[in-house]
Formats: structure tokens, sequence, C-alpha cells
């Protein structure tokens, strides 16, 4: 594919996207799945009204449904299932809460090839699936969306936020996210920093440092071009 690139047969763009569909098979849903710390839910016996209040705040579609902590996900509430539930409510005298309505949760190791679950997903016209650690306990969320955008690049609507995952502050120096893939930073820097311990710069930071990162922490991270 190099090569055809080098002569103009196709386009940058167009490697970039075969090249996304090679390297597709070799994800696992932990390199592209939301971090549990990031993951938006609502309590267990929570009312359909703060179920809609949160849901408009967030701008998300779909929110787990949580026990006592994130490890207990009781099901998944979608939006449309809210709005329908307080504007056609069967019996108006009864109050329903979050929990009567949230569809069962599909859950999936952190270690499961990302081509297998979009496949699965599909099959299963499912689009949110909660991923679980080698413990049982919750790792984070994946949506379709998010194994799509593996393959055709990053998909903004209009509740996204505009905040830039990279910032170039002039003189070679970059600011991130600590989100960011390992393997983005390797691009932005024209360097390999394969590492099958961790998938993100926040986990890089934390592995070379040893310790929590904090404000102000540095490292040096050597890279092979």
């Amino acid at each position: 594919m190099d090569r055809a690139t080098e002569s103009d047969m196709i386009e940058d763009s167009e490697a970039e996207l075969i090249q996304s569909v090679f390297d597709f098979g070799d994800t696992l849903v932990r390199s592209v799945m939301v971090p549990r710390t990031d993951i938006v839910s609502i309590e267990s016996g929570s009312s359909l009204e703060q179920a809609m209040a949160l849901f408009l705040r967030s701008g998300y579609s779909r929110i787990p449904v949580i026990g006592e902590n994130a490890d207990q996900i009781r099901g998944i509430l979608y939006l449309k299932d809210v709005a329908a539930a307080l504007h056609r409510p069967e019996q108006p005298s009864v109050r329903q809460d979050v929990d009567a309505i949230a569809r069962e949760a599909r859950f999936v190791p952190e270690s499961k090839p990302v081509s297998d679950l979009l496949s699965e997903l599909q099959q299963e016209s499912t689009h949110v699936a909660v991923v679980i650690d080698e413990y049982g306990g919750t790792a984070g969320l994946v949506t379709l969306e998010d194994l799509i955008e593996e393959i055709v690049g990053e998909i903004v609507d209009e509740y996204d936020s505009n905040d830039a995952e990279v910032t170039d502050l002039g003189d070679g120096t970059y600011r991130v996210s600590s989100r960011m893939s390992i393997d983005d930073l390797g691009e932005l820097f024209h360097i390999d920093l394969d590492d099958d311990e961790v998938d993100t710069v926040g986990g890089l930071l934390a592995k070379t440092l040893g310790k929590v990162p904090i404000v102000g922490s540095a490292v040096h991270v050597d890279g092979s071009p």
C-alpha cells in the first residue's frame, strides 16, 4: 500500500481508510471503549423525569442504569423509551421508574476484537454494550458508533464536545487528551509507541511514572522511528 501511495495510484485519504480496515481486525474493545470514569449513568429507582433531565443535559440517547456502583449494571435506558413512557403512560396514576423500562444490557469482555463485536451488534440490532474486565467489573462502555469510527474516523454530531484532542502549542509542543491512544500519539510524532500493557496517553504516563499522574508530572518516553 505504501508503494501505491508513493506512486499516486491512490490518494492519502484512501490509503488511511484502507489501513484502518487492516488495523480493525487487530484492535481490541478496550482500545475504543469509553472508560468507566467517563460513563454517564443513572441510579436504579430514579424517576423518568430525572432520566429525561439527564438525557437532555448529557446529549446521550442511551444510559446505563446502575445499582450501588458502576459494577452493578441493571440495564440500559433508551431516550426514546423514556419519551414514550412520559407522553403515553399506560397507567397515568402509577409513576414508573427507570428500572421498569430499562432494556437488558449486553456484556462483552475488554479483550474481544472489535471486528467480532461489530458483526454481533449488527446481527442483534444492538447499539451499545457494557465492557467488563478480567475480574468481572465494569471497565467501560462501547457503542456501535465507536466501532464504526475505528474505520471511517471521528463522527461528530451536534451534541459532541468541541474540545480538540490535540492542540499545537508551537515549537514542536502539543497538548493532548489523556484519552488519546498511544497509536495516535506515535503518529503525531512519527514514532512507534507500541505497548501491550496500555492503550492511552494517560495509561502510558501512569505506567512510566509508576504512580497516578498529577498536574505537573513529566516523563521521558522513547519510541522507535
